[in-house]
């Protein structure tokens, strides 16, 4: 995962800015992953540590070394992780965060602070953090995650700088799995899961571990393969889904799969193992509705951003891309 993060825009705009001396007392990584926000902050995190004299090289040294390890086991004095124990952030947590800006960093002149799930924390705690987020204390930076923007206060978006990592490619998401000695898929199953990931890793993880791919997939196709009589059964049962940009993920790429076959260029399918059932989805509907598709799905894209009622969004994209 190290490997992964170290080539994002995220991680060498921050780098860039340390050895120019020019950082922020506060940033805000936007990242969507549902397992991975925190390990993105201590990769962050670990370049305000270097050895200034050396450059920065995570495991270039020994104290470089052990001062990343620590940071790994949330355990570096001047490196702090909130929450705790997995749990929102709460007010509680916050006053504790207050109280640590006025203490003096242990080893160094720096002290980081890690906030992570920051778009999950409730406004009353959100807004205990406001008078240090705006009026910093010197040698301390605060490293925020969220998956999402929109349940960050605005007031604490406008005191802190954004860095984006932005979701991966099918590629690199599969060569991160596959790099993951904990992983046992085989390589049909790991290139399957890195298309439906939406470019997240954690997703990807979370899909093998349990075997949920396996039913979002099925849930896909019987959306695709459904009469317009059948579609509110159809919607109802993939509809209760937890996944749900996943969900929407798949049907894009059955859809995009579906007119490649449909223009003869089979070779740029990327659910190649489905290609029989999406051979029957590329005969059942014309061109005109496949690449309607794309823009339908989009929309429910963006009503799931904001609670829409997926059920009835995606029944009525299905609908709308039947009739078409």
């Amino acid at each position: 995962m190290q490997e992964i993060l170290q080539n994002t825009t995220a991680y060498t705009r921050l780098l860039s800015q340390r050895e120019e001396g020019k950082l922020s007392h506060a940033y805000l990584l936007v990242y969507d992953d549902p397992v991975h926000t925190k390990t993105a902050l201590k990769a962050l995190a670990k370049i305000l540590f270097y050895a200034e004299e050396n450059g920065y090289n995570e495991y270039g040294n020994f104290e470089q070394e052990r001062i990343a390890r620590l940071i790994d086991g949330e355990k570096y004095a001047d490196c702090l992780v909130y929450p705790k124990n997995e749990k929102r952030l709460n007010v509680e947590e916050c006053e504790r965060i207050v109280e640590e800006c006025f203490i003096h960093a242990v080893e160094g002149e720096r002290k980081v602070i890690l906030i992570d799930r920051i778009d999950e924390a409730l406004p009353t705690a959100q807004n205990k953090l406001l008078k240090v987020l705006e009026e910093p204390h010197e040698g301390v930076v605060f490293l925020l995650s969220a998956r999402t923007t929109y349940p960050v206060l605005q007031t604490v978006l406008s005191r802190t700088q954004k860095l984006e990592i932005t979701p991966f490619p099918i590629e690199k998401v599969g060569a991160c799995l596959r790099r993951n000695k904990k992983i046992t898929a085989n390589a049909e199953e790991i290139q399957l899961v890195s298309a439906l990931s939406c470019g997240s890793v954690g997703t990807a993880e979370g899909l093998l571990a349990a075997g949920y791919y396996k039913t979002l997939l099925t849930d896909a196709f019987a959306l695709c393969e459904c009469e317009l009589d059948r579609l509110p059964i159809a919607a109802k049962q993939a509809g209760a889904t937890k996944n749900k940009k996943e969900l929407v993920s798949i049907l894009r790429l059955i859809f995009r799969d579906a007119a490649f076959i449909k223009l003869g260029q089979k070779a740029q399918m990327l659910l190649a193992p489905e290609k029989e059932r999406i051979s029957r989805i590329a005969q059942r509907f014309s061109y005109a509705a496949l690449t309607h598709a794309q823009e339908r799905l989009s929309a429910v894209e963006k009503e799931v951003v904001f609670n829409a009622n997926f059920t009835q969004a995606i029944e009525l994209c299905m609908a709308r891309i039947l009739v078409k």
